[in-house]
């Protein structure tokens, strides 16, 4: 950029960012980079006769201090949208199967009081818990890799817990709740329309894909002269090709 058109107090700035950087040895061409941003940031800032002070009363260090965090904050955004949307995908990743196929098929759907009171039990424990993770995670300004690891926690021993109170089911005799063939329709539209709105919102289609991954070709394989085994394998192997292809995609276009 031409930094004729720039003011002297910008120009300055600009020299004395510089040299902080030659001091600590860092290339030149990153040099130039970090300077020529710079410099069209200040342009735009001063053609839209916005104030230049914030920046230019800095010390070079502070400026680089400032900018090392926003691009932190960029690579690195809030976990805290992962509480709503694990807990509310899981529910419906529950029941979306159960309910589609009693659709397709006239089954009566039916969930015992265990089932349904360990779920809002262990709901409320993993919202609980990860308050404490964001809380922690906001007070100790923890980013990146650590970030991830202190979210999962919570999440981590939920699924667990799900999966303890999925096997004691079989074992505690409770009350039925059943569903008729109405109930299901029902039940499958507000599953479909929360996982498309909870989508939207999160900027991923991971839950739609993996509810068609897991629940839609164990129903198109039915549907074959294959034998059961066979069925269940190529089940498995369809459901991590359309997950896997759906990642894989992402990863492109984030990359």
């Amino acid at each position: 950029m031409d930094r004729s058109k720039l003011s002297s107090e910008s120009n300055r700035f600009i020299e004395k960012l510089r040299l902080y950087l030659f001091s600590q040895g860092i290339e030149q061409s990153d040099i130039e980079e970090v300077a020529d941003n710079l410099a069209q940031k200040l342009y735009e800032m001063e053609q839209n006769n916005e104030p230049i002070e914030p920046i230019t009363e800095q010390s070079p260090q502070e400026y680089l201090d400032e900018l090392k965090k926003a691009v932190n904050e960029t690579k690195n955004p809030s976990l805290s949208w992962l509480i709503p949307y694990l807990l509310i995908g899981a529910i419906v990743f529950m029941v979306f199967g159960d309910v589609l196929r009693g659709v397709l098929y006239g089954e009566i759907v039916a969930y015992s009081l265990f089932r349904i009171g360990s779920t809002v039990v262990i709901g409320v424990l993993f919202i609980l818990g990860a308050l404490l993770a964001v809380r922690y995670t906001s007070k100790n300004e923890v980013t990146g890799t650590k970030e991830y690891q202190i979210f999962a926690i919570p999440a981590v021993i939920s699924m667990l817990l799900f999966i303890a109170a999925y096997i004691m089911d079989g074992y505690v005799e409770t009350s039925l709740v059943t569903v008729q063939f109405t109930g299901n329709i029902i039940l499958l539209g507000i599953g479909t329309v929360i996982a498309i709105l909870l989508s939207i919102w999160a900027k991923t289609w991971i839950l739609p894909v993996i509810l068609i991954a897991w629940n839609f070709p164990p129903l198109i394989l039915e549907n074959t002269p294959l034998g059961v085994n066979m069925q269940a394998f190529l089940g498995i192997v369809l459901t991590v090709l359309i997950v896997g292809a759906y990642i894989y995609l992402e990863f492109q276009e984030e990359k």
